[in-house]
């Protein structure tokens, strides 16, 4: 039978990865479901407020679980929790008999978790619903009857009592045990290019299934630090662990078998390669395949059979971030993969960056120069500064830390009112802190001097006239 005729009669399901509409609203996204469960659906290309009980019914459902003061935002701006909410509420808009849940809590933030978690366990008794889940707590708080599934096998099944909950905590299947070891371990990692040090001794750690934004002004190692875990720069000192594993004098492609995903800021596809033989030439086994990456990127699949040289920018990255999931890798670096690139493709591509990190628990290290667009993508936020780490905190807290963010990751011009100074033959004109430009009496240099967060630069140059009104030229 097909999918939509077991739609028909009363089978539904989300998925591990959201299948919304990025571009609707949470009440457009319900409505179409309710408008073709109600046979109206080809209707819709009218205006929607044309069905008033259409939209009354999708308020309603939306209202319940928890969306209605977001029901008019477009979807791909909702918090993650949310959109998952949303995706059981297009569910429920078909009115299933049975429902099937694909992990509904994966991915979801810890301060949106316990609100997913209460709405999961107070759906309707008269609902048959399966559940997929790893998190045990959610499991046992809402399920009758649990199947355990060891490679492929029952490994124990029965009701919620007894000897059941040891044996499905005894199967290793503790989402918060298994989600303990940290994926990437640096020990002070000193590194760079030839006899020049980028590094000065990097300490971090990250959870596996956590993602790490990596802010900093230009300059300041954020590229040389990713290079350096894909294996790509002059290693001087200090240790790299991935997975509990030393992979710190392992060449760049024995790292990528390890388990690294390295997404270059410059793309690196293959030009002469079409988009399917971009991804197909470095695959290697495991859960992310041809299709899935098309589900994940359509435009890939519409452009499979077109070259690396005949794509956009856009369609570009997708497929720099296709291909390194190809690798099916433990970690995934990001370097500033929405450079150069359109909003409405930056929105699209961030979109699927939080399906792969938030949704499919990928753990991965984001630069990205727009903290404001990948702070609330992450869970930590490491800045550096010549090559060393200035902040480290959650996401959260540097996105409420205004004083953080524009002492590291701003450059400020201050202007205050001009004033002249003798300095011995020389007029200053301008101010202690914004720009400041001291110029000789008959007119022939100068140095200009910029002050930036306390710091200052200066460079010579020539002027037309010091001496009265006259318009100074700058060259």
């Amino acid at each position: 039978m097909a999918s939509f005729r077991r739609v028909k009669r009363g089978l539904t399901r989300t998925f591990q990865i959201n299948q919304l509409f990025n571009d609707f609203t949470p009440l457009e996204t319900v409505a179409l479901a309710i408008a073709e469960r109600e046979g109206v659906g080809h209707n819709l290309w009218r205006s929607i407020a044309g069905y008033g009980k259409v939209v009354d019914e999708a308020a309603a459902l939306l209202a319940r679980f928890g969306l209605a003061s977001v029901m008019g935002e477009r979807t791909v701006i909702l918090p993650y929790g949310k959109q998952r909410l949303l995706e059981i509420a297009l569910a429920f808009a078909s009115k299933p008999r049975v429902l099937l849940l694909d992990e509904p809590a994966a991915g979801v933030p810890e301060d949106e978790r316990h609100e997913v978690l209460q709405i999961v366990s107070d759906l309707p008794a008269d609902v048959t619903v399966l559940l997929i889940e790893h998190d045990m707590d959610l499991v046992f708080s809402f399920a009758n009857r649990i199947s355990v599934l060891v490679a492929g096998a029952v490994f124990v099944e029965g009701t919620v009592a007894g000897n059941l909950h040891r044996s499905a905590r005894q199967g290793g299947l503790s989402r918060r045990k298994c989600m303990s070891a940290p994926v990437l371990v640096t020990e002070k990692l000193v590194a760079g290019y030839g006899e020049a040090s980028v590094l000065a001794g990097i300490s971090l750690t990250i959870e596996e299934g956590k993602t790490l934004a990596l802010l900093g002004r230009n300059g300041t190692g954020k590229t040389t630090f990713v290079n350096t875990l894909a294996g790509v720069t002059t290693h001087h000192s200090g240790s790299i662990h991935l997975m509990g594993r030393d992979v710190t004098k392992l060449r760049a492609d024995r790292r990528a078998a390890a388990g690294i995903g390295w997404v270059p800021q410059e793309r690196n596809i293959f030009k002469s390669l079409t988009v399917e033989e971009n991804m197909t030439a470095i695959a290697r086994p495991g859960v992310w395949t041809l299709e899935r990456v098309y589900t994940m990127f359509p435009r890939l699949k519409e452009r499979r059979k077109n070259l690396g040289n005949q794509l956009s920018g856009g369609e570009q990255q997708m497929l720099a971030v296709g291909r390194a999931l190809m690798v099916n890798p433990k970690l995934l670096l990001l370097d500033e993969p929405t450079e150069g690139l359109a909003p409405i493709i930056v929105d699209e591509l961030l979109a699927a960056i939080q399906r792969i990190t938030q949704g499919e628990g990928m753990s991965a290290i984001i630069i990205e120069q727009k903290a404001r667009k990948v702070l609330p993508l992450s869970d930590d936020a490491v800045i550096l500064d010549r090559g060393a780490i200035v902040y480290q905190g959650t996401s959260a807290d540097l996105l409420a830390n205004e004083d953080i963010l524009g002492k590291h990751l701003t450059v400020e011009r201050v202007h205050r009112t001009r004033r002249c100074t003798d300095k011995g033959g020389m007029t200053e004109i301008g101010a202690d802190n914004g720009l400041s430009t001291s110029v000789d009496q008959k007119g022939q240099a100068a140095v200009r001097r910029y002050y930036f967060n306390g710091r200052n630069s200066s460079a010579t140059v020539s002027c037309s006239d010091t001496s009265g009104k006259k318009a100074r030229r700058w060259q």
